[in-house]
């Protein structure tokens, strides 16, 4: 009797070690499927540009995630896990799964549902304006809804979870919060594309040039009108900004930017309207000083540069100016360098009335309907990302999108920004080359940041004078660089100062930043370092890098390897 009991007891502790096996099998194959359904969910986000979804590609990695997190739900249901739902502190690990597993199932329909009919709006690509218009604000609609649809999903509890369960659920949540801002960005600034392109509106275009910069922006050289109503868009005749006077005292300005930039005259004198990077405070007094230059109000301003100008002619194609093919390949040389050496021996008037044809050719290849919005979105998501295109808006509804797609050039209150602003009156932008090494070191309880500038001046022999420098009252020889170095750093920044100067160009508050700049001279083939200095509060942080608009970019390092500023770039930070 005493040996059968023994049998039994030992036959249920095998069974029941089987069990527990098989159980915590399930359990981890299950929390396996949450990752895999996670990850999918991941590389679908990133491939939600419309390019993608007009050939359905990032279906697949959707469709892939909605299996995983549905295989897992049906694990971790599985009646052989019944009896551990019985056991403390394991039933809420069975909870959470079987919570995350069935909300990320119905946020994997959710995208699935909105990429399907994002797809079927986009095939086939309208063809009238008015039908393009319409196509924008069904995406932003579509945005929303799925916005809506994915705030109602829950995720379960949250507490006492295991590491690698807790660490799951936490990668979730935040593939989930990125997809909602993305969607909700995407709405905003599709309510305001759609705004704007319904209109009737009038917006100022500024062309700029890269190959005389400013702060975060080439400097606006051409101007114009650009009408918008319900049957496309018009690009009238773009002038030198020297030919549109501004009466002086007609446009007052206050402020960080007379505080810091009023010396310049940026209320008179368009060439220097971005000293300070901040578009959104230029945008809305540049509107003012046409006005006072005796022409229509307008209800925005546009800027945009020859990347942006690239990026048209990738969605739209080639355009002939002047007997000349102008393409996505060949706008940029031809705008920083190209048309100087062919009007080198001629007035200037002439290169500026190409500059301006090559923009309103571009326009009006736009407005004749050779693109479409998936297309132009890829054409224009590194003038975008860049600050090769700024927009701002006199309409809220319009501002609030353009905020929301970073497209306003407004600096957030954690932004770093290096400038290097001309002042030799040539065009030697494009051949100094910027490094800059980002770095942080511990300062007492807080981080000392360090930020190192090398300039070097590549300039070749042989440049004419419009380009290598012709202005004697510059006081620099031509093809040496003279300009201010500027450094845009977090509003909360403590003590920004640069190694070695005691008077600085300019110092102060610059919005929700705070600015310190050095004139700097760099003459051919020399090299010139600019070593700036600041503290932040606390031993850790992120700072967010924002594009300077060089063509070519700033070349950074710093923590976690190095970039070219095309684009915005955060970087975290632990001091030590």
């Amino acid at each position: 009797m005493r040996r059968r009991r023994l049998l039994w007891a030992l036959g249920g502790l095998a069974v029941a070690g089987l069990w527990t096996g098989a159980a915590a099998l399930l359990l981890s194959r299950a929390a396996a499927d949450v990752r895999a359904g996670t990850a999918a969910i991941s590389r679908a986000r990133a491939g939600t540009e419309l390019t993608d979804l007009t050939t359905g590609e990032p279906i697949a990695d959707v469709r892939q995630a909605r299996a995983s997190f549905e295989r897992a739900h049906r694990r971790v249901t599985s009646p052989a896990l019944l009896p551990i739902r019985l056991v403390p502190v394991i039933d809420r690990q069975l909870e959470s799964v079987a919570a995350l597993s069935g909300a990320a199932t119905d946020v994997s329909d959710a995208v699935l549902d909105a990429m399907v009919e994002g797809q079927r709006l986009l095939n086939p690509a309208p063809a009238s304006h008015p039908a393009r218009v319409q196509l924008v604000r069904a995406l932003g609609a579509l945005a929303g809804d799925t916005d809506r649809r994915l705030d109602k999903v829950d995720l379960g509890p949250d507490k006492g979870l295991f590491g690698k369960l807790a660490r799951s659920r936490q990668k979730l949540v935040t593939e989930l919060s990125e997809l909602q801002d993305q969607l909700g960005r995407g709405s905003a600034g599709a309510a305001a594309a759609a705004e704007m392109l319904t209109g009737p509106k009038r917006y100022l275009v500024f062309a700029a040039n890269n190959a005389e910069m400013r702060a975060g922006s080439g400097m606006f050289l051409s101007v114009g009108e650009l009408e918008v109503d319900g049957n496309g868009l018009r690009l009238g005749e773009m002038r030198s900004v020297v030919d549109v006077a501004v009466p002086k005292g007609a446009v007052p300005i206050d402020g960080d930017l007379a505080g810091r930039w009023g010396w310049l005259a940026p209320n008179v004198e368009w060439r220097n309207l971005m000293t300070s990077p901040r578009f959104d405070e230029a945008a809305p007094l540049a509107a003012r000083m046409w006005v006072a230059a005796g022409n229509r109000p307008v209800d925005g301003v546009l800027a945009l540069d020859p990347v942006a100008l690239q990026g048209l002619l990738e969605a739209t194609g080639s355009v002939a100016v002047d007997g000349r093919t102008i393409s996505a390949g060949n706008v940029v040389d031809e705008l920083l360098h190209g048309q100087y050496l062919r009007f080198s021996g001629k007035e200037r008037a002439d290169r500026r009335e190409q500059l301006g044809r090559i923009a309103r050719a571009a326009f009006e290849a736009l407005d004749g309907g050779r693109w479409t919005v998936e297309g132009l979105a890829k054409g224009l998501a590194a003038a975008v990302n860049g600050r090769h295109l700024m927009v701002w808006s006199a309409s809220p509804v319009q501002q609030a999108g353009w905020h929301a797609l970073e497209v306003d050039g407004a600096l957030e209150p954690g932004s770093l920004l290096v400038s290097v602003v001309n002042r030799g009156g040539n065009k030697l932008d494009q051949f100094l080359d910027v490094g800059a090494d980002l770095s942080f070191a511990p300062s007492g309880p807080d981080t000392e940041v360090t930020v190192r500038l090398t300039l070097h001046n590549g300039t070749p022999a042989g440049e004419p004078p419009y380009v290598a420098g012709d202005d004697p009252a510059s006081g620099v020889p031509p093809g040496a660089y003279l300009g201010i170095v500027t450094v845009n750093v977090p509003g909360h920044a403590g003590s920004p100062r640069i190694d070695g100067v005691d008077r600085l160009a300019v110092a102060g508050p610059d919005g929700p930043t705070r600015v310190v700049g050095v004139q700097v001279r760099v003459d051919r083939g020399q090299t010139s370092t600019v070593t700036v200095r600041f503290t932040l509060p606390g031993d850790r942080g992120t700072i967010r890098v924002e594009p300077s608009a060089r063509v070519p970019g700033i070349a950074w390092t710093g923590p976690g390897g190095s970039w070219t500023d095309g684009s915005a770039h955060e970087v975290a930070f632990l001091a030590g």
